[in-house]
């Protein structure tokens, strides 16, 4: 029994050091980075009304180019 906790770490380990996160890590890490592009994307005050369908436009913009640059990028693992 000790020997699948080790291999379930040492695979958890494997999977972080190629970038994987769970879906909570992944909104907190994107959403910084999304709501300051939407910021800048107008160049309007911050403040500035805007409809959903242009804000979800935007979005799926930002998405699809970190999406590419992340499949054009060869993930080297990350050790201590």
């Amino acid at each position: 029994m000790g020997w699948t906790t080790v291999g379930k770490k040492d695979r958890e380990e494997d999977l972080r050091a190629y970038g994987y996160m769970t879906p909570g890590e992944f909104v907190d890490t994107l959403v910084p980075g999304l709501k300051e592009y939407l910021r800048h994307n107008w160049g309007a005050k911050p403040d500035e009304l805007y409809h959903p369908e242009d804000l979800f436009s935007n979005a799926e913009i930002y998405l699809q180019v970190a999406r590419h640059v992340a499949g054009d990028f060869i993930v080297a693992p990350k050790r201590d």
